[in-house]
């Protein structure tokens, strides 16, 4: 269970410290222990019911949503008292000396009195909850809620004919496709995409298409209810494919009504759609009661889920259909087809307008049409469309016609539907900008840093993973694909989305946003904050900020454009995040205090202005992520980071000089990114000892990776996984032979040999390697077939240029690189970046591709870059020629610096020649400067 929830706040975290509290470790006053002991029962029961009313979050009444925000509010309250009063308690040298001893003991004794006042104070606040909730009646209430039967929203999309679809005619050929083939085995096609995108209205379209030619006996259309009731869903499908068994059924239960089911469908050909899916379990139980009876019979199933997606489909062959949302011409044809007649064009002031309003509902129908249903009822005035445009995104005013509920509904439905920790996962996305591109692993570090991730599921770093993966999976969060590899690095929400979870943190005083909005009042407590926007509506905030400072939990800070808006840190004492990552104006002074920041664990700060932090930084004892890429004014840390135990993850910019004395000391770092130290050789030697204990990532440059890895041949880095060498390193030292673990290889190197690949080829965990090679290879590589075992993604960037041409033309092998019959088993995806002056036009024919045996993507990116044009077209054709020979797999060719190509081939020519004359002049100077000197050594 994790620590920090939407629905519980910090309840499990602080029930957990008030645990921890009670224990020998901390010498407690008796009636301290005695008020804690009653704080640990009294909120162990109100745990309960917050879980309970968070799982009915929708149907709560005024008075238990007051009575949970203020538990909720309490137990933050309570927790930043706990860790403030073990943070002084806890503080103090190893071993001081009598003076500091004798202070310390005052200074605890002062603690403990001081303790003692607040905790009195919250107990009394605990104990007036605890009679509101018995006077409320809240366990009762709660405990066995009938939820309000309600027409679901998608039986109009169901039992309504759609006219005039826009977009569907190539999707409804695609199902139909995939459904209508000669097998006679139960096929089953699965329709996946988010809510609004139009899964209901293409199943119901190919519904009516096929059921309507009498190809079928029986079928039936039903949709599943959030929470599955299985006998109500039967009695549907009952109800359609039999009506005179259906009278008899009111009283049957599940097992009866299957078997009626699966009786009536034997010997039949039946069609039969189940709408909106949300669980794989519940597929499994709705899918019994379908006989596969060899008579062609079809199931679609819509869902908004990738996982049940899959689940649904007829083998594991198949594939889910993707729906995609409309393309801007798509959403304009859909969007004036609703406000306007069909002949009628959209008048020219209203397209700009109309425009931004289609980016905003992004290419999804039932946005689309919501929207334009609203304005086919206003006037056709710019200002009124504009007024409209601009209130999206207050969620109030989003509904205030009523003509918008039907996409928050959805929306909503979808968030109801989440986990408690994927709930407060996915209303931290509203700390971000609209339309931003959020780097996924920052993400996961500050969820992390924020108490969501529960480690009772494995590791926080894999349990973060899974988090993010399954809102990716319920569509709520958009990824962004890798243009080479396919990784997810980046990912974005969709506008509609944020302004949900914009709205709900709202009203759950989750986070507080200033985006630029007019804000006309703060909380009495802000948990959270995130500055957006530097404009004059912020006028007041950094006021209001100062007065709530001691709550705040996290602080992120976006485009400030001034350094008067953003708050003195000093007494952000319960500060979990601090990411300033947007102040570049950032100086000194506004990071001097720090070090006050008692709890933080997540430190982002980017300023070309930091020249300098405060040692105060080695009194973070919490801090676990160190973010100091963009400082790159910054020459070193303080001394004082070596006393951070706790930091797991720390970065610094190419110009920051680490310390090697005592950097072994920080044994949790699992991340290190550097390329500077103020003792390389030392360095190296603190680096190998790391790496025997949790180091798991690792970017240096090309010297310390000689110093590394060729100085210590026998390093053992057990737990590293990912490895960056950049910029290049002069060749693969020899010592990396021995990183059994590594999955992720990305490196520069010089020169690349035999000796070199065989390094490479003996790692064997590699799945996934860049290469760069910046000089010409001499000799023929071949990669063979009992190696690179697990490689799924190879790009290989050989981009030798104009100096090494000329130095090596002679002895350069232009057939450099070449695959052995069942070499790299499970490669999926090959990259080639060339410069064609280095390679033969007709290489590909050598290349050996044909051996690559699942090999699913390859991408020549060829580098154009001073390159001569017949040398670039003549390598084109040789990929062409290949692709010929290669139907069955996607191969891309593509142009790189196509700008900086010379204009013609003789223009090479002539480069080439020039550049040879100027090198021999430069070797003869240099000759002759040898000989005069000569004489010279010859008399000393």
């Amino acid at each position: 269970m994790a620590g920090v929830s939407v629905g519980t706040g910090a309840m499990n975290s602080l029930l957990g410290k008030l645990t921890a509290l009670l224990s020998d470790e901390y010498n407690l006053l008796k009636r301290v222990r005695k008020e804690i002991q009653f704080l640990e029962r009294e909120l162990s029961g109100m745990r309960v019911l917050l879980e309970r009313l968070a799982d009915m979050e929708e149907r709560l009444d005024i008075m238990a949503k007051g009575w949970r925000d203020r538990v909720r509010d309490l137990s933050y309250d309570i927790e930043d008292c706990i860790d403030r009063f073990m943070d002084r308690l806890g503080s103090g040298d190893a071993k001081p000396k009598f003076m500091k001893r004798t202070a310390r003991r005052l200074k605890t004794l002062w603690v403990r009195h001081d303790i003692a006042t607040q905790i009195k104070e919250l107990k009394a606040r605990v104990m007036e909850e605890s009679e509101r909730r018995d006077r409320y009646t809240l366990d009762e209430s709660y405990y066995s809620a009938t939820k309000p039967v309600q027409i679901d929203p998608r039986i109009i999309a169901i039992h309504e004919e759609v006219k005039g679809l826009v977009a569907m005619e190539g999707p409804m050929k695609h199902v139909t496709a995939l459904l209508m083939d000669e097998s006679k085995d139960l096929k089953v096609v699965s329709i996946v995409g988010s809510g609004g995108l139009g899964k209901t209205t293409l199943a119901m379209e190919v519904y009516r298409k096929i059921g309507s030619g009498g190809d079928f006996q029986c079928q039936a259309c039903v949709s599943v209810s959030r929470t599955l009731d299985l006998v109500k869903l039967l009695k549907d499908i009952l109800s359609q494919i039999d009506k005179d068994v259906y009278e008899k059924c009111q009283s049957w239960e599940k097992e009866q009504l299957i078997r009626e089911i699966k009786q009536i469908l034997t010997g039949k050909r039946y069609f039969i759609v189940i709408d909106d899916v949300w669980k794989e379990q519940d597929w499994k139980l709705v899918k019994a009661a379908f006989p596969e009876n060899n008579n062609g019979s079809r199931i679609i199933a819509t869902t908004r889920i990738t996982g049940v997606a899959n689940q649904c489909c007829s083998n594991s062959v198949s594939q889910p259909y993707q729906m995609e949302p409309l393309d801007d011409v798509d959403s304009r044809r859909l969007f004036f087809k609703r406000i306007f007649r069909m002949d009628d064009p959209c008048p020219v002031e209203l397209e700009e307008i109309s425009t931004k309003i289609l980016q905003k509902c992004g290419g999804l129908p039932l946005a689309i049409i919501t929207f334009a249903s609203l304005l086919a009822n206003k006037t056709h005035k710019k200002e009124e469309w504009e007024r409209l445009q601009e209130s999206i995104g207050t969620g109030p005013s989003f509904d205030s016609d009523g003509n918008l509920k039907g996409m928050k509904d959805i929306l909503l439905l979808s968030y109801w539907d989440l986990p408690h920790h994927l709930k407060t996962c996915l209303l931290y996305l509203c700390i971000y900008p609209e339309d931003s591109m959020i780097k996924i692993k920052l993400l996961k570090w500050k969820w992390i840093a924020e108490g969501f991730i529960a480690t009772q599921w494995g590791s926080l770093d894999q349990v973060a993973e899974n988090c993010f993966n399954e809102l990716v999976n319920r569509n709520m969060i958009q990824p962004v694909y890798g243009n080479h590899d396919s990784s997810v690095k980046y990912c974005r929400v969709h506008d509609m989305v944020l302004d949900l979870v914009i709205s709900l943190s709202d009203e759950e005083n989750f986070a507080t946003v200033l985006n630029g909005r007019v804000c006309n009042s703060f909380p009495n407590k802000i948990r959270r904050l995130s500055m957006q926007s530097s404009g004059k509506e912020n006028k007041g905030a950094v006021g209001a900020i100062t007065e709530t400072k001691i709550h705040v939990r996290s602080l992120t800070v976006f485009g400030l454009h001034y350094n008067n808006q953003i708050p003195c840190l000093v007494g952000f004492h319960a500060l979990r995040v601090l990411d300033l990552a947007g102040c570049d104006w950032l100086e000194n002074k506004h990071v001097k205090h720090i070090g006050s920041s008692r709890q933080l664990r997540y430190l982002r700060i980017d300023s070309f202005h930091i020249t300098e932090l405060p040692g105060e930084i080695g009194k973070l004892q919490h801090l676990e992520t160190l973010d100091l890429t963009g400082c790159s004014s910054l020459p070193r840390l303080p001394s004082t980071v070596m006393q951070l135990r706790k930091l797991v993850r720390l970065f610094v910019s190419d110009d920051t000089q680490l310390a090697a004395a005592g950097f072994r000391s920080l044994q949790a770092l699992e991340v290190l990114r550097f390329w500077e130290t103020d003792d390389p050789v030392r360095f190296a030697e603190e680096v190998n000892e790391l790496g025997k204990h949790n180091l798991r990532c690792l970017h240096i440059d090309g010297n310390m990776a000689k110093r590394v890895f060729c100085n210590n041949p026998c390093c053992t880095y057990t737990c590293l996984q990912v490895l960056k060498i950049q910029p290049a390193v002069g060749m693969v030292p020899r010592g990396m032979a021995s990183l059994k673990n590594v999955v992720k290889l990305d490196m520069a190197v010089m020169e690349f040999d035999k000796e070199g690949l065989q390094v490479l080829m003996g790692m064997p965990s590699l799945a996934h390697l860049q290469l760069w090679v910046t000089r010409n290879i001499k000799e023929k590589l071949t990669i063979g077939s009992d190696v690179f075992k697990l490689l799924k993604f190879f790009h290989f960037k050989y981009l030798s240029y104009f100096r090494s041409f000329l130095e090596e033309e002679r002895t350069s092998c232009l057939v450099w690189l070449t695959f052995a019959p069942g070499a790299v088993p499970a490669l999926r995806r090959f990259r080639l970046e060339l410069n064609p002056m280095m390679v033969a036009s007709d290489f590909f024919a050598g290349l050996g591709v044909e051996h690559l045996s699942v090999l699913a993507h390859l991408e020549v990116a060829i580098n154009c870059y001073s390159a001569a044009p017949g040398r670039v077209e003549a390598l084109e054709s040789s990929v062409g020629e290949a692709i010929k020979l290669h139907p069955n797999r996607k191969i891309h060719v593509s142009r790189v610096l196509e700008n900086y190509m010379l204009k013609s081939d003789k223009e090479w020519e002539e480069s080439v020649s020039k550049k040879r004359k100027e090198l021999e002049e430069l070797k003869s100077h240099c000759g002759s400067s040898h000989e005069e000197r000569r004489p010279e050594e010859e008399e000393e």
